[in-house]
């Protein structure tokens, strides 16, 4: 940019210092209306004296125009700040430079903006030439390259988050197995009780994925009941589950049944599903606007306050719910944490 702007310089004020206002003849015209270069001559105080092919189409200024309106109002208001701070270090006899943006037929466009203060023999500021480079392609490059290490870090993120939450499940079920086993007095089947709660939630992760694209909606239509029963069949006795007949969408099992295990994992983790006297009561009820589903837990650990921070899992989950319309609210009641979920119309088949 430097050197394309000391090319520019040479071409609009061969041999002398830049005038104050700046006339050009039809070569040095033509010179400059060839470059891709939006090209512009500012005034120390701000207006635009001149400016070639390029800036004219950027700004949307008439090429025939006969300048002299202030050169910031032309800009996007976002980048007025930045344009103003770069105008008074040139008006102080320094080079400046700017990120900018514009609109036009073409869409948004990104810019590279230099400006060079042209300076007498006592230092004064004659004038300043302002070159804007079209950087949108490097630009959008950036912003697409950004955006994909976004996504791998919150893949890598959630990757990690599941793997913790495996092993936080495992270990649960295998107590959960051995409190069973013991209770009935068969301690040596407490394999097998695992085996089943395994394979049981296996099944619940099973129905939260995509089924085969040639099935029909209708073939994989779950209830609530159906789905809620699957996701918490593992956990046993301490889950109780009730509700409304109504038929969940086939787009939205997958957010319900992560929803659900998040906070059944949770719940192993720090509540009731912790312990053997802990109980978990899920609750719905559907009308024409939507479900409300409530998760109710007692016996659990007792809550002295309200946690500072939001788990990964939940976070995510809350996002995906809100995104489609619908609401997630907490209650951390000493009893045990109280979650009510609004699921819109959109949630039913």
């Amino acid at each position: 940019m430097e050197t394309a702007a000391k090319i520019y310089s040479s071409i609009m004020f061969p041999g002398v210092a830049a005038e104050a206002e700046p006339h050009f003849s039809e070569i040095q015209k033509r010179m400059l209306d060839a470059t891709p270069d939006c090209i512009k001559v500012l005034s120390p105080d701000g207006r635009l004296l001149a400016m070639n092919k390029a800036g004219c189409l950027a700004l949307n200024v008439p090429e025939d125009s006969e300048f002299g309106m202030p050169w910031l109002p032309l800009l996007p208001e976002s980048v007025h700040e930045l344009g103003q701070k770069a105008l008074q270090t040139a008006i102080g006899g320094h080079n400046a430079r700017f990120p900018g943006m514009s609109i036009s037929s073409d869409g948004l466009r990104y810019w590279d903006n230099l400006l060079n203060p042209f300076v007498d023999a006592s230092g004064n500021v004659l004038s300043i030439l302002c070159v804007s480079r079209d950087v949108t392609a490097t630009t959008e490059l950036k912003q697409k390259l950004a955006a994909a290490v976004n996504r791998e870090q919150l893949l890598s993120r959630e990757m990690q988050h599941r793997i913790k939450n495996l092993f936080a499940v495992v270990s649960g079920l295998v107590s959960i197995a051995e409190r069973e086993a013991a209770r009935d007095h068969t301690p040596q089947d407490a394999m097998n009780i695992l085996r089943q709660k395994i394979g049981a939630l296996s099944r619940a992760s099973d129905a939260a994925l995509p089924h085969d694209e040639n099935e029909t909606l209708e073939a994989n239509q779950l209830t609530m009941l159906a789905l809620v029963s699957s996701v918490l069949r593992p956990y046993g006795e301490q889950c109780k589950v009730a509700g409304d007949e109504v038929h969940v969408s086939r787009s939205s099992i997958t957010t319900i049944a992560l929803l659900l295990h998040e906070q059944a994992t949770n719940s192993m983790k720090y509540g009731a599903l912790g312990g053997s006297q802990g109980i978990v009561s899920v609750r719905w009820a559907a009308d024409s606007q939507g479900i409300n589903l409530n998760w109710t837990e007692n016996g659990g650990p007792a809550i002295s306050s309200v946690p500072q921070r939001q788990g990964f899992g939940s976070e995510m989950v809350d996002r995906i719910i809100q995104a489609a319309g619908g609401r997630v609210d907490r209650t951390w009641d000493r009893a045990g944490v109280i979650i009510d979920l609004y699921l819109p119309e959109s949630f039913m088949a």
